[in-house]
């Protein structure tokens, strides 16, 4: 396991040549290009559907410099596509299938990458399958640089550097209102395969999702005692990458999901599966599609959330934090904007796969998104 400290860069120096964005069509891509037309960041556009595209293009305004049509089967397209700037932004999922080829387009442009992945299998290929290539080529990728999960990644550097080495940190998700694009329950399905990635014993390992689990947790506030599942959050691959620790052990309160059933998800979690792998998977996948493509703008901003992180170090010494804030979505644009910025800076030096916390300084970039609402705290004894 190779540990790389967060690098010290000026995440507010932005890209000198376009950011591209793939995928900026869908609910989140129209998010972030909006986002990165409040910033002023000039954008090339770029997605399968051309028709969508120059839809697109016209509601992000006068900062598109260009749109490019490109299919995931055709390589040479995706490479024209990353080639077209020095930090691609990839919006489109289920990353399990559009995540390599974007990935390896990027490699061969050598253009930056990062994405707004949830699914935690495919950050774990990224690490294991694309750091060699990446690094040959001389560029970086952080996959998971939406609210999945880098938030939640920072936070537990902070507490986990407070106190290591450490025999295990805990992290908890706690989410009030959240409503789904299409996108995100297409990602759930796929990370709800049974293949679930944990970290024990200083290592990964497979098949963490086949284990049921029934307990309670007290997150602060209001909050209070929740009945918790198992998350198969992206923080299991990439904290272990920066923090010196045994174990990584993620929650997500029932409520999040079920708010009116929180009992059921821990209790059917296990059985999803086995469930996946029938033609049930395909039946769901279309209902999806017959969905609206995401919540509307009052319900995205009702939204709260809260993650808590809990270090414990060889010595018995325990760190704890918290990070809050509104708007899944609005917030993963906010901090692709960042990432891409900290990407795009001349002295960016970070190569290869990274957490969100080695290719950021995890306190500055917390602290910039009070901006967006967000408060965060650290506690350590």
């Amino acid at each position: 396991m190779t540990r790389i400290d967060p690098p010290s860069s000026d995440a507010s120096k932005g890209p000198q040549a376009p950011v591209v964005v793939y995928g900026a069509t869908g609910y989140t891509g129209k998010l972030v290009t909006a986002e990165f037309a409040r910033r002023g960041v000039p954008m090339v556009l770029a997605g399968r559907s051309a028709e969508k595209l120059t839809a697109a293009a016209a509601l992000a305004g006068p900062l598109v410099r260009n749109t490019i049509v490109a299919s995931l089967s055709d390589h040479d397209a995706l490479c024209r596509v990353a080639g077209a700037g020095t930090v691609l932004a990839n919006c489109a999922g289920p990353f399990a299938h559009t995540g390599g080829p974007v990935l390896r387009a990027c490699a061969a442009a050598g253009t930056h990458y990062l994405d707004t992945t949830g699914e935690q299998g495919w950050i774990h290929r990224a690490f294991e399958d694309h750091d060699d290539e990446l690094r040959r080529a001389d560029v970086a990728a952080v996959p998971g640089m939406g609210l999945d999960f880098a938030p939640g990644d920072l936070l537990a550097h902070l507490v986990g550097v407070a106190v290591e080495p450490c025999t295990r940190i805990v992290i908890a998700y706690h989410l009030e209102g959240f409503g789904m694009t299409r996108g995100t329950q297409r990602s759930l399905l796929e990370a709800m395969g049974g293949r679930d990635i944990g970290f024990v014993d200083g290592d990964w390992a497979t098949g963490a999702g086949a284990r049921p689990v029934r307990e309670f947790m007290t997150f602060p506030g209001a909050i209070g005692r929740q009945r918790v599942a198992r998350y198969p959050a992206g923080e299991v691959v990439t904290v272990p990458r920066h923090v010196r620790t045994g174990e990584m052990v993620l929650r997500i309160s029932g409520a999040s999901v079920m708010p009116r059933a929180s009992w059921v998800l821990p209790v059917t979690a296990p059985l999803l599966p086995s469930l996946l792998r029938t033609p049930a998977k395909g039946l769901l996948d279309r209902v999806i599609g017959r969905l609206p493509e995401g919540p509307s703008e009052d319900a995205r901003r009702a939204v709260r959330w809260t993650i808590t992180a809990e270090a414990t170090g060889q010595d018995g010494r325990v760190a704890r934090g918290i990070v809050s804030g509104p708007d899944v979505y609005g917030l993963t644009a906010v901090t692709i904007a960042d990432g891409a910025a900290a990407l795009g800076a001349e002295n960016f030096a970070g190569r290869g796969v990274l957490a969100p916390a080695q290719a950021l300084d995890p306190a500055t970039t917390l602290d910039a998104l009070a901006e967006f609402g967000v408060e965060w705290s650290v506690d350590a004894r």
